[in-house]
């Protein structure tokens, strides 16, 4: 599957997952539009951003069925999928002739960065941000490509800081060309298929290529192209990529930053990354993120997710679906219930596996784990608070954490009774062609 962005967009809107706005949007009204989007579950185009020449791209998995359309399966096998290309990778390939995404060729002065749409996204934030970017660097010592996503502060035309964390593998690399007072080649991606995305946000080990994921997840190996100004390769499909380098020992404040949790990340020192070149499609997209989107959840859990489906599947459980939604520290899980402690042991087997999770809620196959809602009705028609629930103290969770109010855990069993499933169908709206009767 060679699927390129604007391939997967002509899929959601058929399925009537798009919303298009095409009146001039001021760049301050579009944190509000973006809102609207998530609300309605839908990918967002805002056609002009005013000032801006670049339309702007948002929540383009925003949704459960947005995951589905992006792997080709259904909602409840996401995760499956995704563990099956973690499984299966396959390594990209050059691509042959001229790349999409070098249609333009902007170097030196006229790569400037204040020409693209970007935003103020939460109130305190610094000021705009690239929150959607993926950084692509090489291991010095390897030559392995390392794929992630770090927020970028807008601080210049050519001028970004860049996070990175001691522990994140890009912080590790960087440190790296640090020890030798060597500059660090990177290029940000901005604009990729959802399934880039995927294998962007997931943390392999070390020595693993995320393109190579990529295109496990495609099966198919994906398209790169060298970069014009740096030692790197991105995807010839790609809608904008920015080429620069992060310099030994350069660091600067930066932050506030509304974060995943929906908290502000306070002000820190951070890198630098000096822009050289900008690279893109004629008609780019700018796509952009906020951190604790629905989006960013999608992408934080699905690895999550297939490390917590492969420890009860181990225990033997017949699962339907699960997702860590709507934040990542809390669980559904739906079963078709064999015993009457299974789904105990079912909230054991995921709170091993997975340490930041806090609360984890069993349902049965006919609860749908991706509707807040339905898992509410679940809870208060089939859990018993007394029989039902597993309390865990004193475990470890989310290590950001100085209150010590993420380091015990809550599972509740909201299946209905063994063997009363008669007690318990749910009812079911009669349709035209049920044949029903209406007797006198």
């Amino acid at each position: 599957m060679n699927e390129t962005l604007r391939d997967y967009l002509a899929k959601i809107e058929q399925a009537g997952l798009l919303l298009r706005l095409s009146p001039p949007v001021p760049l301050m009204h579009v944190p509000d539009r973006m809102r609207e989007a998530e609300r309605q579950g839908k990918t967002l185009i805002i056609e002009q951003p005013e000032g801006f020449e670049a339309p702007i791209l948002y929540n383009v998995l925003g949704t459960q069925e947005h995951l589905a359309l992006a792997f080709g399966c259904s909602r409840e096998d996401v995760v499956r999928r995704f563990s099956f290309g973690m499984e299966h990778p396959v390594k990209p390939v050059i691509a042959k002739g001229a790349a999409p995404v070098q249609e333009v060729v902007l170097e030196g002065e006229a790569a400037d960065l204040t020409r693209l749409p970007l935003i103020v996204h939460s109130k305190k934030d610094a000021g705009r941000y690239i929150s959607a970017g993926m950084v692509v660097v090489k291991d010095l010592e390897t030559g392995i490509r390392n794929v992630s996503f770090n927020r970028m502060q807008l601080k210049g035309p050519r001028k970004l800081g860049l996070r990175m964390m001691p522990t994140q593998h890009l912080g590790m690399i960087q440190k790296q060309y640090e020890d030798k007072s060597l500059p660090m080649e990177a290029a940000v991606i901005i604009g990729y298929h959802p399934l880039e995305a995927v294998a962007g946000a997931t943390s392999p080990r070390l020595e693993v290529d995320e393109f190579d994921l990529a295109g496990g997840f495609r099966a198919a190996p994906l398209e790169l192209v060298p970069c014009k100004t740096v030692n790197l390769e991105v995807p010839a499909a790609a809608e904008i990529v920015l080429e620069g380098v992060v310099l030994p020992g350069e660091r600067e404040s930066e932050g506030p930053f509304g974060d995943f949790m929906g908290y502000y990340v306070p002000i820190m020192d951070n890198h630098v990354l000096h822009i050289k070149a900008i690279t893109r499609r004629k008609d780019a997209f700018y796509q952009t993120m906020r951190a604790g989107s629905p989006e960013d959840t999608k992408l934080l859990g699905l690895s999550r997710e297939a490390q917590v489906l492969k420890a009860i599947e181990a225990n033997g459980a017949a699962v339907k679906a699960l997702t860590l939604s709507p934040m990542i520290f809390n669980l559904f899980i739906s079963i078709e219930k064999r015993s009457e402690d299974e789904a105990k042991n079912i909230i054991a087997a995921a709170f091993g596996a997975y340490r930041w999770l806090k609360y984890c809620v069993v349902v049965d196959h006919d609860v749908d784990v991706f509707s807040k809602e339905d898992v509410w009705w679940a809870m208060g028609t089939r859990s018993c608070p007394k029989r039902g629930a597993l309390f865990v103290d004193n475990s470890a969770g989310f290590p950001r954490d100085p209150y010590n109010i993420h380091q015990s855990k809550l599972g509740i069993d909201a299946t209905a009774p063994l063997n009363a499933w008669e007690e318990f169908e749910r009812i079911t709206i009669p349709e035209p062609d049920d044949g029903i009767s209406y007797p006198v």
